[in-house]
């Protein structure tokens, strides 16, 4: 193998001395050293890596250097593991250094791994307990941190396990059928809306709801609009009429799941918004409306003073049926553990997502995996619910060929022409100067929060400034009230900026703490100060508070009530609840927010703000994805062009050995 280069070698060395402290970091010694790239590492990450080679006696090995950074920096993108393919692991390395020297490290750790040279820090056998784990398998290579590698391997065994198990369900074709029938006759039929027209008899979803009967484990995937809410209350329907032997299922050990609190309450009120809409609901349906959906901590009990689980294999969950939903949030480590405490022979389980929209942000891609695009072990456990009802027909085509990678054709048009779009369209609007899109900013304002709305003769300015003529009690319990509320709360989900980053001047924070300068003066101009508390502010809370049933991601909007108070109010099925600011857990503005944050949510009109360089990490087709079909009417795709062809060429990869 050829031997590193004596300049490269020295400069290198160089590197491995330097003392990086708080004050002398990795930015400092990038600039002292330019070959060697600016990354987005941690200071932890960096002390981390210090402690790693020390305890395997390699502190002066270059390579290991290397390769433990390209470790952190494949984790922080969502891989459980490094691929040590001798090209994989060059093209790693390049994130941090120039191509010729990327592909000599590559080789030389190659060679020191083969001649054991690490044995101290990296196990080749698996009952060895190192901080590092070297995992073979059919000819390709992969190094692994010692928890990840643990919990996949301890999630793919019991995923074989579950698989395995036979349904408790002993339903024939026709008990199947019959059960269909009923749930979708004329009286117990779900509608789109109360006394709305009949949901329709998607085929995709008739065998969603047959195989969730016949399987303890199944698997629905679809995007926005195909129904998976009114699927999964239908699939409940079915399910408390059935019997399990003699027994019919018991609503009380029925579970509603999600990775996060506000999804978890949008299950709760997919249960009680669906129920509703039944003309002659039987006692079984009726029943339904008991079940809350929980966060997977909070069904798990979670105990933060031993960081563990009161369920788990040694106590499994006391539940007939469990339903999951956004799945495809949930990151390795958390499904291991959740999967543990489900006892297979008891418990039927039910995953729901969306295969194509971003994985969990944590590591690993779980959801995405099962359902690959060949043939595996989970194809007779997967349905796939491909009509969509709520776009229409030209953003279905846009979100078609993004989820593809293809650029659909198009001419960037004005940031005032893209606000006069009509239903059902899109437009690219090309980024220009700060002043520019400060001004784009200002008129966004103006037409989602200023100007009179659509189908309605007052504006958002107008009904928050009659809000605050009212006490906040008669806000939530007078029929004037709450009809102001509902349509407060309309005019915010009817558009919705939507970023890539948090950061800089087209992240959120930034975005937001402009329209609140802007929209703050205007809605309260005689207290604003540059707060970000004024009446009218939309905020989302960002840490769950079980005991008010806030959870992160629900969105409130702050009013101050004739008394002079300032209440954040949240909009529930049907109702409202409010609290004093100082009472609210954490939180933060969100006429803004990330992609990431807006999983689940849906809006009127979005617009999706990308970076401005081109090669960000975070620009992939998966977050294009999720980004714009969360609209139902309108999209705007705000940026410079290149960062938007570079999205579409890029698929998320995470690296895994949960091979199928």
């Amino acid at each position: 193998m050829t031997q590193l280069n004596t300049d490269r070698q020295r400069l290198l060395q160089q590197i491995l001395e330097y003392n990086i402290t708080e004050t002398h970091n990795m930015g400092e010694l990038c600039s002292i050293y330019p070959f060697f790239y600016t990354n987005e590492l941690s200071f932890l990450d960096y002390m981390t890596i210090r402690d790693l080679r020390e305890l395997g006696g390699c502190q002066d090995d270059i390579c290991i250097f290397a390769v433990l950074m390209a470790m952190f920096a494949v984790l922080q993108e969502g891989s459980l593991c490094l691929s040590l393919d001798k090209n994989s692991l060059s093209s790693r390395l390049q994130i941090f250094m120039e191509k010729l020297m990327a592909e000599e490290i590559a080789n030389q750790f190659l060679t020191n791994l083969a001649g054991n040279k690490y044995d101290n820090l990296i196990a080749k056998d698996r009952s060895l307990y190192l901080p590092l784990v070297l995992y073979e398998f059919a000819e390709k290579k992969y190094l692994y941190f010692q928890k990840f590698y643990f919990h996949e391997n301890r999630l793919k065994d019991r995923i074989k396990t579950i698989l395995q198990a036979k349904s408790a369900l002993r339903l024939n074709e026709n008990q199947q059928i019959n059960l269909l029938n009923e749930i979708m006759s004329e009286p117990l039929s779900l509608r789109v809306s109360k006394n709305g027209a009949l949901i329709k008899k998607d085929p995709h979803q008739i065998n969603a709801i047959k195989l969730a009967l016949s399987s303890q484990f199944s698997i629905i995937s679809g995007g926005p609009g195909t129904g998976k809410t009114s699927l999964m209350v239908n699939i409940l329907r079915c399910l408390v009429r059935a019997q399990i032997h003699t027994e019919r299922i018991d609503t009380e050990k029925i579970m509603l799941a999600a990775p996060t609190g506000r999804a978890a309450q949008r299950m709760t009120e997919a249960v009680s918004g669906n129920i509703s809409t039944i003309l002659n609901p039987s006692p079984e349906d009726i029943k339904l409306l008991q079940l809350k959906g929980s966060t997977l901590h909070k069904i798990l009990k979670y105990k933060a003073y031993k960081n563990d689980f009161h369920y788990k294999d040694t106590n499994p969950l006391p539940a007939s049926v469990i339903i999951v939903d956004e799945v495809s949030m949930i990151d390795v480590v958390m499904m291991d553990k959740f999967l543990q405490a489900i006892d297979p022979a008891k418990t039927m389980l039910i995953f729901l997502g969306d295969k194509d929209q971003l994985p969990s942000v944590e590591a690993g891609a779980v959801f995405a995996e099962m359902i690959p695009d060949q043939t595996t072990e989970f194809t007779d456990r997967v349905v796939l619910l491909k009509n969509v009802y709520r776009s229409g027909a030209n953003l279905l085509k846009l979100a078609k060929q993004i989820n593809q990678g293809k650029c659909p054709e198009y001419e960037p048009v004005s940031f005032n022409s893209a606000l006069q779009l009509k239903e059902d369209q899109w437009a690219f609007v090309q980024s220009a100067s700060l002043n520019q899109w400060k001004h784009h900013l200002h008129s966004w304002v103006q037409d989602y929060y200023m100007s009179p709305i659509q189908g309605d003769n007052i504006s958002y300015k107008e009904l928050i400034f009659e809000s605050g003529k009212m006490e906040s009690e008669e806000l939530l319990t007078s029929a004037t009230g709450q009809d102001i509320l509902y349509r407060i709360f309309h005019v915010v989900g009817c558009g919705r900026i939507l970023t890539i980053l948090r950061n800089g001047i087209y992240g959120c924070t930034w975005i937001n703490s402009i329209i609140n300068r802007y929209l703050g003066f205007e809605l309260e101009p005689a207290s604003w100060a540059g707060e970000n508390i004024f009446t009218g502010a939309v905020i989302m809370i960002t840490r769950n508070d079980y005991s008010k049933e806030l959870f992160n991601g629900d969105v409130g909007v702050v009013i101050k009530s004739k008394k002079g108070d300032y209440r954040a109010f949240f909009q529930r099925f049907n109702s409202f609840i409010s609290f004093g600011i100082d009472l609210l857990p954490s939180w933060e503005p969100a006429f803004a927010m990330t992609v990431h944050k807006s999983q689940g949510s849906e809006f009127d009109d979005v617009l999706v703000v990308l970076p401005d360089n081109e090669k960000h990490r975070l620009l992939t087709r998966e977050i294009i994805y999720t980004g714009i079909t969360r609209a139902k009417k309108k999209v705007i795709l705000y940026g410079i062009e290149p960062a938007f062809k570079t999205a579409l060429q890029r698929k998320i990869e995470r690296e895994s050995g949960l091979t199928w």
